[in-house]
């Protein structure tokens, strides 16, 4: 009896012995494992670092620019595109001693001054300003037979403006979101919104019309946002989606009313509209204003370039310029921009899905 008691205390000394060393084992194995993961990371830190210093030494090494940089944009002048682009110009003529020369160039949607950008020389002299709002949307509808994002060298992005808003004249039938809903329902076709096919205006007119169950007869006229205020005044259409910038006397007035504005949150200086999103409906749509060379630009320039908006969207009198147009300065990598406009372009792909373009 006695041995098979020491039998039975010696077999659990060893188990207890073994289980302690399988324990101090795993500990050891998880600690060297972390270290090991955290050595990688460290060496990933490194890596982007020593990355980013050579860009930096070879923008600084670069001679450009040497002359006058032009820089294309897609609408008429005086509109928020146009305006954001000359602050932007403006900043960076300051800061190298060569002039960057706005040219205004419509057509298509904005899809004939990106070609015109795409067939020039790489060469550092041209580049093409416009924002996500038209530029993704004619990607993923396919109105655009090329991709904004492979198609050009991207640069960076300099500022964002979320202050999309639908607005209808004061005293029609339709003019507070509920009246608006309500004779969009009982007269289905009868509402005339103004639209630019492919572009951040259809996107908008789509989702007003899935969320609140409703069809607009939607007619394109006009591309720019002079053009398309002017035909709602005129009574060419009754129902406007525009950036606030663009409607904003007119609503001081008492001519116009906001339904909804298209974003998360409210204007910040225009608290008094509420969003679409807080009255039930989903109409959500940002602009993100970017800068792009031809395909093939040296890196060392595009470099150059994206740390100069890097600094402009730091400047704080940049952003108190944006600010009295309702934007805000708001910077992205070309990396980062190529990887979010990609992902965005994605999503539209998926809510734009069956939908006739007329």
């Amino acid at each position: 009896m006695r041995k098979k008691n020491l039998v039975c205390a010696l077999l659990a000394g060893a188990m207890a012995l073994s289980l302690t060393a399988c324990s101090g084992n795993s500990g050891a194995a998880s600690t060297t494992a972390a270290a090991k993961t955290e050595a990688k990371t460290e060496a990933a830190k490194a890596e982007e670092k020593t990355e980013a210093a050579k860009a930096d030494a070879a923008a600084a090494e670069t001679d450009w620019p040497k002359s006058t940089v032009t820089v294309t944009l897609p609408y008429n002048a005086g509109g928020d595109t146009d305006t954001y682009c000359r602050l932007m110009c403006q900043k960076l003529s300051d800061k190298f001693g060569q002039n960057f020369v706005v040219v205004n160039m419509t057509g298509g949607s904005g899809i004939v001054a990106a070609k015109s950008v795409m067939a020039m020389k790489p060469d550092g002299y041209n580049l093409l300003f416009n924002h996500t709002g038209a530029s993704l949307v004619q990607e993923a509808t396919g109105v655009a037979d090329f991709s904004y994002t492979d198609n050009f060298t991207n640069v960076a992005t300099i500022a964002e403006d979320n202050t999309y808003v639908v607005v209808v004249k004061k005293g029609t039938e339709w003019d507070s979101t509920e009246k608006f809903v309500e004779y969009g329902k009982a007269n289905p076709g009868k509402l005339r919104f103004s639209n630019v096919f492919g572009s951040a205006t259809h996107h908008v007119g789509l989702q007003m019309e899935k969320s609140m169950g409703i069809d607009m007869n939607e007619l394109d006229v006009g591309t720019g946002s002079a053009e398309r205020l002017a035909a709602f005044m005129g009574d060419q259409v009754d129902v406007l989606a525009a950036n606030y910038m663009n409607v904003r006397d007119y609503v001081e007035k008492g001519d116009f009313v906001i339904l909804g504005v298209c974003a998360h949150d409210r204007i910040p200086g225009a608290e008094d509209f509420p969003t679409f999103e807080e009255q039930g409906y989903e109409v959500i749509t940002r602009k993100n204003y970017e800068v792009k060379f031809p395909k093939g630009a040296d890196p060392a320039i595009v470099a150059k370039l994206s740390a100069a908006i890097k600094e402009i969207s730091e400047d704080p009198e940049f952003a108190e310029t944006l600010a009295k147009y309702y934007a805000a300065p708001y910077y992205r990598d070309a990396e980062t921009m190529t990887q979010e406009d990609v992902a965005e372009v994605a999503e539209l792909k998926e809510y734009f899905a069956g939908v006739e373009l007329k």
